[in-house]
Parts: structure tokens; sequence; C-alpha cells
């Protein structure tokens, strides 16, 4: 015998878990839940009709701390299209003005000296982007990972129901198609029994 597990439906959904205080916590959290993932799985393996699919979302796993604030600033700065157009547009202008009016003529020494300057700082927040980036499709892949293993299980459990279906279809083609031609006539001469045993006597006159 079989135990099903099942689940209220009024019980509340778990509450989404908090964000971590820092980056660095968030990839640690994720390591953790990757060594746990075999438990993890076990778990959803007895009962997959119980798991509830997660949405993970990037700002799930960015921290709270002030220098994650700021690395969110820079990030949405450096990654905005009009920053984009603006620079573009003024270095376009710069390489023409810089000859006509002659504060930076060719081969444009300020210009160059400029733009080179914020290029390691530009490269930093381009990593560091990377790693959030990376550390928030760790965490989905992890929860996506375990929605899988749920479906995975559920499938399993119906191809199960459906054979013994196939079995139980089986035996009555069987039965109807071999047994019952060479067992009417016995089971007819029982319905007659029992309707000549059950069947009022007439009374004596």
């Amino acid at each position: 015998m079989t135990e099903t597990c099942t689940r209220d439906a009024l019980t509340p959904l778990p509450p989404v878990p908090p964000r971590p205080e820092t980056d660095a916590a968030a990839v640690r959290a994720i390591e953790e839940a990757a060594t746990h993932i075999r438990e993890r799985a076990e778990k959803i393996r007895e009962c997959p009709e119980l798991h509830i699919p997660r949405l993970v979302l990037s700002k799930h796993v960015r921290g709270t701390s002030i220098l994650d604030k700021i690395a969110d600033a820079v990030n949405v700065f450096c990654g905005s299209m009009y920053v984009f157009v603006f620079i573009t547009v003024g270095v376009v202008a710069w390489l023409f003005l810089g000859n006509v009016v002659g504060f930076d003529k060719t081969p444009w020494p300020l210009l160059l000296t400029i733009l080179n300057l914020p290029q390691l700082s530009i490269m930093i927040s381009l990593q560091v982007s990377a790693n959030r980036a990376q550390a928030a499709s760790d965490r989905r892949a992890i929860a996506d990972h375990e929605t899988l293993i749920a479906l995975h299980e559920m499938s399993k459990q119906q191809l199960d129901i459906l054979n013994g279906q196939n079995q139980v279809l089986a035996l009555l083609d069987n039965f109807a198609s071999k047994d019952m031609p060479g067992k009417q006539d016995k089971i007819q001469d029982c319905v007659n029994q029992i309707l000549e045993t059950v069947r009022p006597q007439p009374a004596a006159g």
C-alpha cells in the first residue's frame, strides 16, 4: 500500500527568501544550495506534487549593502543607451571640432587621454556585472532543476498508471474473448437457479 502525500489548499506558499546582505553572501548561498541539491532532489522525488516552482529574478540575488547599491547604479548608468549615444556623439563632435577650433588637433592626444582614463574602472564594472549575472543564472538553474525533477517524477507516475491501465484492459479483453464464450451456458444456468430460488411459489388451492 502506497502513501499519497497531500497538501492542504489553504496552506500558504513559502515566503520569498530575503535578499542577501552582499553579493559574496549570495554566491556562498548558491554554492551551499548546489552542494545540497542531491538531498533536495531526493525529497522532491518522494512527493513531487508538493513541489512549488520558484520565480528567481536578478534582484533576488543582488546584495543590499552600500557597495552593492553603488554597483547597481554604475551598472545601470554604464548600460544605458542614453550614455552610449551621448558619448558617441561627443566623440564624433570632438574629432571635427578639435581640428576646426584647434584645441585638440590630429591625432587628438587630449581625447585619447580622456577616453583611456576610465577604461580600467569600466572593465571592473563589466566584470562585476558579469559576476552578478552569473550568480542570478546559477540560482535560476538550481530552481529550474528542482522543478524539472518534480515534473519528471510526475511523468513517471503517469506512465506507471497508464501501464497499469493497459494491463487491466488486456486482462478484461482476454476474459471477454476467451473465457466468456465457453462459460455462458454455465452462467445462464446459475442465473436460472437463482431466479427459481427467489421466485415466489404459487399458493396451494
